[in-house]
This record gives structure tokens, C-alpha cells and sequence, in this order.
């Protein structure tokens, strides 16, 4: 029954992932041009501007460092890493000795890097690059804050799927990763 619920809201899926996901994400860039045609920009202090900047490059910065941690790990756990020194290549995107749980399935869970500090550190730094295009705009519409509470809803119910997953595969074994990294988002928080 599941299976059938699941492949008739297939098309449903396949239409918002073409569709509906590039378009949410141009809401705030469609609010700002739509209120500038209008003789209304908006207007904010210079430390508002400047603060959501480097707090969009910080996040940014969180995000890709944290995915290349993980892909170059599985890289290099599976011997195919090769160093490049191409740009953009951030620092601390490689770890050099990371630590991690070995499971029974012979599984490696990386528990260094950013993901020491939460299980799913690059979600939080997605959702704040996904704030800050909302911030810049305003508070006058609830249009360009459409993304943003989306992708909480989708995030949220993601991760908890991904638990429920991890824990019937991993078993004891995913109970001590989450022993060893406690924080699921937010790092001493939640």
C-alpha cells in the first residue's frame, strides 16, 4: 500500500523538484527587482547589509567545506582522493586523520571536522543562506520567507527520516555516534 501511495505521488515530486524548487528560490531576488520597479527599495543601514553578507560567506563557507569533508573522506576511505589545487578549494575542506566510528556493517560514521560539532551541520548552514536571502528583503511580505520555511519543513522531515534509517541499519552502532555527536543542527543547542 505504501508503494502504491508512493508511486502515484511520483509525478507530484518529479514536477516540484523540476518546477517548484527553481522557482522558490528567486522569491526574494523577485521581491527585491519587483519593489525597486515600484520606486520602493528597500533600504537598510550599512551593518545590516554588511552583517547578513558576511553571515550568507560564513554559512556558505560552513556548507562546503562540510560536504567536501565528507566527500573527500569517503574518498579517501574508498582510495580514490586525489589533492587537487584548483580553485575553490576552502580550507579545512580536507581532513588530514579524522576521527570516526567504525560500524559492524564496516561503515565508517565521521565524527571530525564539522561533523564533530552536529550530525547535520550542512543542513543548518543551507537554512541560514536560505534566511539571509529572506532578511535582505524586509519584513513586508511573507513572499520571500516562502523558500526558507519550506525547506525547514523538508529539511526537518528529511532528518528524521534519515534517523529512523540509520538506526534500523546501524543499531547500537548509530546509538554511539549519536553518544559521540549529540547535536543534530545547531551545535550545543539542538
Amino acid at each position: 500500500m505504501i508503494l502504491m501511495i508512493h508511486s502515484t505521488l511520483l509525478p507530484v515530486q518529479i514536477f516540484w523538484n523540476f518546477a517548484g524548487v527553481p522557482f522558490s528560490y528567486c522569491y526574494p531576488t523577485l521581491y527585491l527587482l519587483n519593489q525597486s520597479l515600484a520606486n520602493e527599495p528597500i533600504k537598510h543601514s550599512t551593518f545590516y547589509t554588511i552583517t547578513l553578507f558576511v553571515t550568507l560567506l560564513a554559512a556558505y563557507y560552513v556548507w562546503d567545506t562540510a560536504n567536501s569533508q565528507k566527500n573527500r573522506f569517503r574518498m579517501m576511505q574508498q582510495g580514490t582522493y586525489i589533492d587537487r589545487k584548483t580553485f575553490p578549494q576552502l580550507p579545512w575542506g580536507t581532513l588530514h586523520n579524522p576521527t570516526y566510528i567504525t560500524t559492524k556493517h564496516g561503515s565508517k560514521l565521521l565524527t571530525g571536522g564539522w561533523w564533530g560539532f552536529a550530525r547535520k551541520i550542512h543542513y543548518t548552514a543551507d537554512l541560514v543562506m536560505a534566511a539571509s536571502w529572506g532578511l535582505i528583503t524586509g519584513f513586508d511580505s511573507y513572499i520571500p520567507y516562502f523558500y526558507v520555511t519550506f525547506f525547514i519543513a523538508v529539511l526537518v522531515h528529511r532528518v528524521g527520516r534519515d534517523h529512523v534509517r540509520c538506526k534500523e541499519k546501524y543499531g547500537a552502532d548509530f546509538d554511539d555516534y549519536c553518544r559521540q555527536v549529540p547535536y543534530v543542527f545547531i551545535p550545543f543547542v539542538v
